[in-house]
């Protein structure tokens, strides 16, 4: 065991901290030095320790290491080199190590593939692994994309899949999983291409209308929100045709009970079907361009919606009414919750109304024409010296809908207040999205072969997500009292100080101090600190 002792050297007090070793060969103990603490010196009869000071020769590199080590010891927890070498079927570093390399670049700002090399060099990573720099170039990593998923246009010999499936089990091992049924939120966002034609790449459908675009589908877990399924998506195909890929990939695996929860653009009536022949439920809001959703939605009064026994509580102190049924939709027999925000309504109506007023007083054609648009359907086109007439029967519909939303499930077991909770949980998805956009750097996409964009979507970004939605899986776990942007932003606050002394290197962090140490201790990545 270690303790303290204070000897005396030409006349000056010193402090050690040593041990006691037997020594086999004397057949005795001996006092083992491990470290020289500091000179002892005494102020009004007391001793006071003066910390020794650290000599070296040269200050030869400071490197950034907080967010680099954050990310590095949750992918290592998380098992991601091992989920992608156990997918390929043989024991490559290379490979893993690449795609995890890519993940993390992500993250940390996006260097190009020619650059990630150099980047890897001035990082503690070659210490960590004993990783060779010198072969980091680009055909490296192209390398990696390329065995991740084989170069042909069919994509049948992607591992995307199986890596994402072992990255799954690898954290419903650490995360846990919802035992009685699984809720899985998909959604799709709309990704810049720049590069020449491709067979992923088109105009058409989304946000990125009118110029070439990909699309990223992805698959999140309701509890934890951590990764289940991310797909490439090409261009020109609206989110619903998806469907039946992603439930073909989700039925292989080893689970029951799944709920998908889908926005409203993924809800027709042949997804649905196909979603109940392969076992799985479904739970959305209805679209208003379905007349069955409609007359669900008119189908009660306001005075039969607004009853206390009806409140659900939301956030920010606000509250909604709801009523529940279950009936026929999309010709399925549903769980079907009709809500009404009575905020919502009364704002929905009051703005109607003063622009009806609006028109009416209104002489200028301009303006008129503008009104007239915004007032559509209920202002319609007719003869006479206005050139319009207000549709009563559209008006009186238009009011029924104020404030009103529908929610269904195919699980009728589920509560009404349990259906819209989980369907406003989707929130989460989005936000994901809204990660990867923006701290993961998804977009824009340079990839021209088909096989990389899908190993690059499918895996790359995959992983980047999982090390964030992992991160705030422990924030949340372990009580940590910031979010993680502030978490990040003291992360990069860490830096990693080389230097020389008496001909050795030596490495020490500086900016973490003994509250950050307990704030980044569930994270564990002071266990890579030289």
């Amino acid at each position: 065991m270690a303790f303290k002792r204070t000897t005396t050297v030409k006349g000056k007090k010193y402090q050690q901290l040593v041990e006691s070793k037997w020594d086999p060969e004397k057949k005795q103990s001996r006092i083992h030095v491990i470290k020289h603490l500091g000179r002892v010196l005494e102020e009004e009869g007391k001793e006071k320790l003066i910390p020794s000071l650290l000599k070296f020769d040269s200050v030869d590199h400071a490197y950034p290491v907080g967010e680099l080590a954050l990310f590095w010891k949750v992918a290592e927890e998380f098992e991601i080199q091992k989920s992608i070498s156990k997918a390929i079927g043989r024991d490559d570093k290379d490979t893993s190590m690449a795609i995890l390399i890519l993940a993390i670049n992500q993250l940390l700002g996006r260097k190009s593939l020619t650059k990630i090399g150099e980047w890897i060099s001035e990082t503690p990573i070659p210490r960590w692994t004993n990783i060779d720099t010198n072969k980091l170039n680009k055909d490296y990593f192209l390398s990696a994309l390329d065995k991740v998923s084989e170069d042909n246009e069919n994509m049948k010999s992607s591992y995307s899949y199986i890596i994402q499936n072992n990255i799954t089990n690898a954290w419903r091992k650490i995360v846990g999983s919802e035992q009685e049924r699984y809720f899985f939120y998909q959604d799709i966002t709309r990704i810049r291409w720049n590069g020449n034609q491709s067979i992923l790449a088109e105009n058409g459908y989304g946000a990125q209308i009118g110029r070439p675009h990909i699309g990223f589908g992805l698959v999140i877990s309701k509890d934890s929100y951590m990764p289940v399924m991310g797909y490439p998506v090409r261009g020109s195909s609206p989110d619903k045709t998806t469907v039946e890929e992603t439930i073909d990939n989700l039925s292989r695996w080893n689970m029951k009970n799944i709920t998908l929860v889908w926005d409203r653009g993924f809800v027709s009536k042949p997804n649905i079907d196909y979603a109940r022949e392969k076992n799985f439920h479904v739970l959305s809001g209805g679209p208003h361009t379905s007349k069955e959703v409609i007359d669900w939605i008119t189908k009660y009064s306001d005075s039969e919606i607004e009853k206390r026994e009806n409140i659900l509580e939301m956030s920010h102190g606000n509250g909604v009414y709801c009523i529940e049924d279950t009936g026929k939709l999309y010709g399925r027999n549903c769980k079907i919750v009709v809500m009404l925000d009575p905020q919502r309504r009364n704002n929905s109506r009051i703005e109607r109304d003063l622009l009806i007023q609006e028109l009416e007083s209104e002489t200028s054609k301009k303006k008129i024409a503008e009104l007239k648009k915004d007032l559509s359907p209920i202002v319609k086109p007719a003869k006479g010296r206005r050139g319009y007439e207000i549709d009563r029967n559209e008006e009186k519909q238009a009011r029924k809908l104020d404030g009103r939303s529908l929610f269904f499930s195919t699980d009728i077991t589920m509560t009404g207040k349990e259906l819209i909770k989980t369907y406003l949980q989707k929130d989460h998805i989005e936000k994901a999205f809204r990660y990867l956009r923006g701290n993961a750097c998804m977009a824009p996409i340079g990839y021209q072969l088909p096989n990389r964009v899908e190993a690059y979507l499918s895996v790359v970004n995959f992983i980047s997500y999982e090390l964030i939605a992992a991160i705030l899986w422990k924030i949340e776990k372990f009580n940590i009292s910031i979010g993680y942007e502030s978490l990040i932003e003291k992360a990069s606050k860490i830096f990693e100080v080389e230097f020389t002394s008496k001909g050795s290197k030596l490495y020490r962090w500086t900016h973490i101090s003994k509250e950050d140490e307990k704030l980044f201790k569930p994270f564990n990545i002071l266990s890579v600190r030289s």
